[in-house]
């Protein structure tokens, strides 16, 4: 890996299982946050893994429209790595609530009591990596190539402009 995510080659990286279209969400810069109803200590490299799951009961679909299209929940990774980022903060979500882009505060809970988990410096796998997910932050030992397989970093606010939603 390189030197964005603190890590050298075959070092295990924790591992963040979200249902889709949260996954996706992150791995495409749109969501900034993920929020959790517990808290962790963890700060650094972190993948973001699409689990087989489909939330469409609580998916932000006008969001999700203007990201892939009216038929988004047929398209969307599902059993795979899809992103790498850095966890830099773990804050109450009411601590953040009132700093969020649009995209971002549509993405996720920030009721209080929650936890707002900042991913930061996403950058989406060229190709989604098969994993199997599990519940919690797990360990995940990325192949020796894996710069090679990251896109560019992708800019929160950047993202969210291009679709209107910053």
């Amino acid at each position: 890996m390189n030197d964005l995510l603190g890590a050298t080659p075959a070092t295990p990286i924790k591992v963040l299982s979200l249902w889709q279209p949260w996954a996706s969400l992150k791995a495409a810069g749109v969501k900034l946050h993920e929020t959790r109803h517990w808290a962790t200590t963890y700060r650094g490299p972190i993948a973001i893994h699409a689990s087989k799951r489909l939330d469409l009961a609580g998916a932000p679909d006008e969001l999700c429209q203007a990201l892939w299209g009216r038929f988004w929940m047929d398209e969307l990774p599902r059993g795979a790595v899809l992103s790498i980022g850095n966890l830099t903060q773990c804050r109450r979500a009411e601590t953040v609530a009132d700093h969020l882009t649009r995209a971002d505060m549509a993405a996720g809970n920030f009721a209080p009591g929650r936890y707002a988990w900042r991913i930061e410096d996403d950058r989406r796998l060229k190709a989604p990596m098969p994993l199997t997910g599990r519940q919690g932050l797990f360990n995940w030992t990325p192949p020796e190539d894996l710069e090679a397989l990251l896109g560019p970093v992708i800019g929160h606010i950047a993202a969210c402009q291009r679709i209107g939603w910053a």
